[in-house]
């Protein structure tokens, strides 16, 4: 059985690879602006929403195979892709190994120094503890816009734009994941090699207000795929799709 997916729009196929806590549906402030020009097929990723965890440890390699056999098993071929953080690894990964025709990674883990490999790691360790004793009470919370920028300014530039209802599903669904801390633990840590075929286009996005993986993680990336581009993002954080929705659907449609 496939990946738990759903399926919008119609045109070229465009997977989408969401971040660690969250679920296919943190693509949802851009997917009707994908979908009117592409078929969007967006995936929980191994132990989070639906889909159940791996066997062992996770890591990026695992989540990969396991996107590409739900890729085969749904008749896509050789698909676009893209991925926001793990997300983002994940899409690498997979241009990587061929099966994908081209990647779009939006501030992907696999290029931070061990400084900053640390401070991910203890920052979404920390906002974990956080989280998980407000998820009962998630609805009230992100009514309060201060509580909404104390408690997103890790993944959004301008966490006041984020709507009460969006913030409170994302309080939740990072609260709810089972599998979330053995994947921080993992893929906080891992590193990305490089190998990506140069007939694989690579497109690397980072907002220059990323509070989590910094941006200048995103110039060391093009350095280690030297024939990806690079677009920076102006104000936005993370996760971008609130910050400027039109640049961020404008910048996956050009790659």
């Amino acid at each position: 059985m496939p990946l738990p997916h759903d399926r919008r729009g119609s045109g070229p196929p465009l997977v989408l690879l969401h971040f660690t806590g969250g679920t296919r549906g943190v693509w949802d402030p851009v997917r009707d602006a994908l979908a009117a020009e592409r078929e969007t097929i967006a995936f929980d990723l191994p132990g989070f929403g639906e889909a159940a965890p791996l066997e062992g440890r996770p890591t990026v390699e695992g989540m990969a195979a396991v996107v590409a056999a739900a890729m085969r098993e749904l008749g896509l071929g050789r698909p676009a892709v893209a991925g926001i953080s793990l997300g983002g690894g994940v899409a690498l990964e997979l241009a990587r190994t061929g099966a994908v025709r081209r990647a779009a990674a939006i501030s992907p883990v696999g290029f931070a120094t061990l400084r900053e490999q640390r401070w991910a790691h203890s920052s979404l360790t920390l906002l974990r503890a956080t989280v998980r004793p407000l998820a009962a009470a998630a609805d009230p919370i992100a009514t309060i816009t201060p509580l909404r920028v104390a408690l997103g300014a890790q993944y959004f530039g301008r966490p006041w734009r984020v709507p009460p209802g969006d913030f409170a599903g994302l309080l939740r669904s990072y609260a709810a994941s089972e599998a979330l801390q053995g994947t921080i633990d993992s893929i906080v840590l891992w590193r990305f090699g490089g190998g990506v075929p140069a007939d694989v286009p690579v497109t690397i996005v980072w907002g220059s207000r990323d509070a989590l993986l910094l941006p200048r993680q995103g110039r060391r990336a093009v350095r280690v795929i030297p024939h990806a581009r690079l677009v920076e993002l102006p104000g936005c954080g993370h996760v971008p799709f609130y910050d400027d929705r039109d640049a961020v659907v404008r910048a996956l449609l050009e790659a």
